[in-house]
This record gives structure tokens, C-alpha cells and sequence, in this order.
């Protein structure tokens, strides 16, 4: 009783902020403008019907619905996917006139909104094609979120051809992007032909391509390189073969690479028997590339072939993998090694400075490691609360921010990005709105954060909310970072099933970020998040013979079937959260798994870390650091991110077929 007392008082100011939901979508009005003649449609029907043909490309029906939404709220993007349509036609002035004077013209018009600079990229992507260097140069400083490198090397190819060396942020993009776009294509090869980029420097950038597994990108570069494309193909498509072919270095990195991925244990024994024709560093990188896939299926064998690595001319993201085979047998001097090879971006992730921390206490530096915790123990992550558990600080709510005024919830009230986002939501459409709503927050300081988050909170868009308190940097309120709604519907049911409120907002908040309607691209459905096979289950369970999938989107049923499957794995995995956390998640089956893999016991942070799922390892890190949070604003005392998580211990994968 003390315990929901104590959660009570802790939330009752959130409940007051959430008022009726304001932003539910318009799943008929979605159904009716596919399906109502033009004729019929009302303003909001007529928009979705553009945007659906926009969407197809299709311009005669896009004119007719954009003709019945002249004077919608959102009338702008009827602007906006027009002239993007012709953009992309393969003939930039296919479409009734020339292009570039009406984009000027919508750009004037819109300047300073997101749809603006959305069409600015774009259009700056083609003037890039066809090589319109003087308006490219006039655009291109106007564009305000960056956030192309095709359009980025555009730029560059432009400087080149004009006789200008390309600056040293051009080599990065091109030895960083998984693959080339038209842009970065054309700049490669320029780069190349021109001597910018010597052979050492392809070579290179196939390694980098081999890592990221891109083949259209090891395609290209080995073209570069005059590689014959035949063989090229065959190293890709059949790497043992190839690798009896006698072939030169490249082609054995090629095919070595690939079969490593496929088969590491193949690749181990065969690189052990004839490494020929590759040096040392080239069998460095393949060792890389065999222990990193190693691990990525846990094999036992993982650490041995990431100590024959260690030289290895390799990425951040393959040395990641070849920290956690060390992570994994807590070999500590081997963990020091990988993660000092890693560039200084790559150990500056929380992740790797905690873990390099903790290998530096157990190598005999504990005054480094400090320095390294104290740098990011300030942070609310699962590292942050970890490195602050290590100084021996538990995690403890910050001083709530003063609430904001009401001059300052004025100014999102009038924010016109922000009503253009709220319209999107009613309509359904979250990527548009959330585009909005993120636009908005450029160069925010705290106090207009936190007023923009508070406003969201009163309107009920809780994800928004959540979003926007998440970004402040000195001043906080974690009443709107760590929102708690429906507290009165949560608790019963939380009791009933003997599970921590704590964690079941902490799961929320990352599977949902408390959207009522939220799909995933799997088909998980509602707060929860649960898949319609689970939800059958579950259905079958609790008797609802009647249960229907719609109701997965109902409150009540969302919080009961998923806390009832979150009892059912916990139970299942001897009541570990760290194991829990990834079965909901991944299934129960593979944390099982992954569990029997291990040589020794672990701590929970350590297993969290090596699950080789990469969407599964940082649900588990955030889901875990959430609920941490949580139960130290529902308590008001200090919490222990490491007694959440315990230890896991090796155990083997027996099934339970019945648990989906």
C-alpha cells in the first residue's frame, strides 16, 4: 500500500496535464479517401488522397483530390508534392513548364519551413545531376538540416570539376557511407580518376565496404580498383570456390570477407591452412572479420580469433564486436586492446568509455578509469547510471526545472510548425507530424524545450512530450521526460501480475512512447506492443474466446495481455529482467539461447551488452535504464541500475513450446 501511495504522489502533476486525446488517427478517413469518388470528399479525405497519390506518383489523381484540398491547414504540402513529383520524373520538366523557376518560387514563399527545406534537398540532389553548378551553389548554404551525404558529395563533385580539391570531410563521407547514391558515386570515381584517392586508398574502401556487408558498394570500388567483375561476382556469391581460384589480394580479401560472414568457422580453418596471397595486415582484417561474425552467432571460439585481429586495419563497428567476445569471457586485458584500436569517435561512445573504464580498473589504472566515469556519469543512460553507480552515486531524480510560464507556453501555442504537426497527427500521419514537430526545436534552449513539452503534455501527444523534455541539457523536469500516464489503469493490473509499475513504464516508453494506436513495422500493435499470434495466445490463456486484434488498441486489454506475457517470459527465465526484457522483445526462445552460450556467470551489463541482436540489445539497455528512472521518480529514494540488473548464468536452452 505504501508502495502505490508513494507512486501516487509522485505522478498525480502528469495526470493532471493529460487532457482527452487529442491526436487519435483518421483510420476512415484514410479508408474513405481511397475508396470515395473526388466528388465526395471533404477537406481532410481530400489531402490523405493526394498524399496517396503523390505516394504512387500518380499526377492525374493527385490534381483531382489536390483540387478538394485548397483550403486545408495543410495546404502547403499540396505544393510540396507536386513539384517533388516532378523532380523525380526522369525528365525534370516533364510536368508542365520548367521546374526550377516554380521551386524558387515555392522556396520564397515557404523559406524558414520544413517543407521548404525538405524540397530544397531535393531539388539541390538534381541540380547536382545535371550539373547546374551556379544555382547549386546559391541553394546549397540555404539548406538547413544537412542530413543528405549524397547532397553533401554533390557539393563536393561540383568543387572538383571546377578544378577545386575536394576538403577533408568529402574522404570521410566517402570511407563512411554503408553505400553510394548517384552523388557519391560520381564523386568517387572523380576522386579516383583524378588521383585524390590512390590504389592504398581503394583498398581501403573496399575493407570498409566488406565490413558494412554492402556489396553494391564492394561492386563499385573494385570496379575502381580494375578488378575483373566476373570474378568480383563469384568471390561474392561463392567465396569457397573463389578462393581456390589462385586470385590476387583483393579478390581474396573479397571472397575471404564474405565467407567469413557465412561461415566463420570455414573461413578460420581455411585462412589457418593458406593465407596466401594476403599479408599480415590483410589477415589481420580477415581474423577481424571472422571473429566479429563469430560473435555475432556467439561462437565459443570468438575470443581466440579476435586476438589473432588485434592488428587489424578495421572499423569501429567490427572492433565493437571484438570488444564483446572479450566482454564476454570478462577477459579484461584483451577488452583494454580492442577498444584503445578503435578511433576516438568509437571510444567515445558511452558504451565503449564504460567498458574501457571498468578494463582499465582491472588493469591496475583506477585513477584513468575514474576520469573516464566521471565523464559520462552525468548522463541518464544505461551507462550513464552505470558509470555513476561505479563513483558510487545511485541514480536519483534531478531537481525539477521550474514549470514553464505562461508567456512561455504562448510561444508554442502560436508556433505554426507545431499546429501543422498536431493536424498530421489527427490525420494519421506521424512521420509528417513528428517531421514538424522536430523542425521546430532547432536552436531551442532549455526553458523553450521545456515549454514546447509541457504544451505537448496538455495535449495529450505524449511521445512528442517525452521527445522534446529528452533533449534539454541542464534543466530538467523527468515529469515530462518519464511521463506516467493511466497510472489508476496501470496499478491493479501491475499488482495483480506481482510486476514492478517501474518496468512496465520503462517498457512502454521504448516500445510505444505511450502511442495508443502505435504499429510497428512487424505488426506489433498498441502501448504494449504485442504481435497478433502473442496476443492469440495470450487470448487463449485468460479464456477471452471473443478476443478480437482491434482490441489490442483498447487500454485496459493492451495492459492486461501485456503484462500478463510479461509475467509469462519472466517466470520462464528464472525471474531475470535483463533475460525478460529481451524475450519481450525477441522472443523467449533466443535469450535461452543465448544464455547457454556462456563460458562463466556474468554481470547483467554484460550480458545486456553481447546480445548479438543489435535492435534487441538497445531495447534491453534502454528499457532496464528506463525503469530505473521511473522507480526513482515513483520513490523518491536512489536506485541501483546494477541490482535491477543481477547476473546471468549459463544454463541450457531448454525449450517451452508452448511460449510464443
Amino acid at each position: 500500500m505504501r508502495h502505490r501511495i508513494a507512486i501516487a504522489a509522485a505522478v498525480a502533476a502528469i495526470v493532471g496535464l493529460i487532457g482527452p486525446c487529442a491526436a487519435k488517427p483518421a483510420q476512415a478517413q484514410k479508408r474513405a479517401a481511397s475508396t470515395r469518388a473526388p466528388a465526395a470528399m471533404t477537406a481532410d479525405e481530400a489531402l490523405l488522397a493526394a498524399r496517396e497519390a503523390f505516394v504512387k506518383n500518380d499526377l492525374a489523381r493527385f490534381d483531382a483530390a489536390a483540387a478538394q484540398a485548397r483550403e486545408h491547414p495543410l495546404a502547403e504540402y499540396l505544393g510540396f508534392w507536386r513539384l517533388r513529383m516532378r523532380l523525380q520524373a526522369p525528365n525534370p520538366d516533364a510536368y508542365s513548364g520548367g521546374a526550377d523557376s516554380d521551386i524558387r518560387a515555392f522556396l520564397e514563399q515557404h523559406e524558414g519551413t520544413i517543407v521548404a527545406d525538405l524540397l530544397r534537398r531535393d531539388w539541390l540532389a538534381s541540380l547536382g545531376r545535371r550539373g547546374a553548378w551556379t544555382i547549386f551553389d546559391e541553394q546549397y548554404p540555404r539548406w538547413v538540416l544537412r542530413d543528405d551525404d549524397d547532397v553533401h558529395c554533390y557539393a563536393w563533385l561540383g568543387q572538383v570539376q571546377r578544378g577545386r580539391p575536394a576538403p577533408p570531410e568529402a574522404r570521410a563521407t566517402l570511407f563512411s557511407v554503408r553505400s553510394f547514391g548517384e552523388g557519391c558515386a560520381a564523386l568517387l570515381e572523380a576522386q579516383a580518376k583524378s588521383g585524390a584517392l590512390s590504389r592504398a586508398d581503394l583498398s581501403a574502401r573496399l575493407r570498409v565496404a566488406l565490413e558494412g556487408n554492402s556489396a553494391d558498394a564492394a561492386r563499385r570500388v573494385a570496379e575502381l580498383l580494375s578488378l575483373d567483375a566476373a570474378a568480383v561476382n563469384a568471390a561474392l556469391s561463392n567465396p569457397a570456390r573463389s578462393l581456390t581460384a589462385n586470385s590476387g589480394r583483393e579478390l581474396t580479401l573479397i571472397a575471404f570477407s564474405r565467407l567469413a560472414r557465412n561461415d566463420p568457422e570455414a573461413a578460420a580453418a581455411r585462412l589457418k591452412t593458406d593465407p596466401s596471397p594476403l599479408a599480415r595486415a590483410d589477415q589481420a582484417f580477415v581474423w577481424s572479420q571472422i571473429a566479429a561474425a563469430g560473435m555475432r552467432r556467439l561462437a565459443p571460439e570468438s575470443l581466440e580469433w579476435t586476438r589473432l585481429a588485434l592488428e587489424a586495419p578495421a572499423g569501429d563497428e567490427t572492433w565493437a564486436w571484438l570488444a564483446r567476445a572479450a566482454l564476454r569471457a570478462q577477459d579484461w586485458p584483451t577488452l583494454r586492446t580492442v577498444i584503445e584500436r578503435m578511433s576516438e569517435t568509437g571510444r567515445g561512445d558511452p558504451v565503449w568509455t564504460y567498458w574501457l573504464a571498468r578494463a582499465l580498473r582491472s588493469t591496475g589504472e583506477p585513477a584513468r578509469a575514474d576520469a573516464l566515469l566521471q565523464g559520462i556519469a552525468g548522463q541518464y543512460g544505461f551507462y550513464g547510471q552505470l558509470a555513476a553507480e561505479d563513483l558510487g552515486r545511485l541514480v536519483a531524480v534531478p531537481e525539477r526545472a521550474a514549470t514553464p510560464t505562461a508567456e512561455e507556453l504562448a510561444e508554442p501555442a502560436r508556433n505554426p510548425g507545431f499546429a501543422r504537426a498536431l493536424r498530421f497527427y489527427e490525420l494519421g500521419l506521424r512521420v509528417e507530424g513528428n517531421r514538424e514537430w522536430n523542425f521546430q526545436l532547432r536552436g531551442m534552449n532549455d526553458r523553450q524545450l521545456l515549454a514546447a513539452a509541457e504544451w505537448a503534455c496538455r495535449r495529450n501527444v505524449l511521445d512528442r512530450c517525452v521527445n522534446t523534455a529528452d533533449r534539454t541539457q541542464s534543466e530538467h523536469d523527468f515529469r515530462l521526460r518519464y511521463v506516467s500516464p493511466f497510472l489508476a489503469e496501470l496499478e491493479p493490473v501491475a499488482a495483480e501480475r506481482g510486476l514492478d509499475p517501474a518496468w512496465i513504464y520503462g517498457l512502454i516508453r521504448q516500445e510505444s512512447r505511450f502511442i495508443m494506436d502505435a504499429r510497428s513495422w512487424a505488426g506489433a500493435q498498441g502501448l504494449m506492443q504485442i504481435m497478433p499470434a502473442t496476443a492469440r495466445w495470450i487470448a487463449r490463456k485468460l479464456g477471452e474466446r471473443d478476443f478480437r486484434i482491434e482490441q489490442l488498441h483498447d487500454l485496459p486489454t493492451n495492459l492486461r495481455f501485456g503484462t500478463y506475457y510479461l509475467r509469462s517470459v519472466l517466470d520462464n527465465l528464472e525471474g531475470s529482467p535483463v533475460l525478460a526484457s529481451a524475450a519481450y522483445n525477441a522472443g523467449p526462445r533466443r535469450p535461452r539461447n543465448w544464455r547457454a552460450t556462456l563460458p562463466q556467470r556474468v554481470e547483467g551489463a554484460i550480458f545486456a551488452e553481447i546480445i548479438p541482436f543489435t535492435e534487441t540489445r538497445d531495447y534491453v539497455k534502454k528499457v532496464l535504464a528506463n525503469a530505473n528512472v521511473y522507480a526513482a521518480l515513483f520513490s523518491g529514494e536512489p536506485q541501483s541500475l546494477k541490482a535491477r540488473l543481477g547476473s546471468v548464468a549459463p544454463q541450457p536452452a531448454t525449450p517451452d513450446d508452448d511460449l510464443p
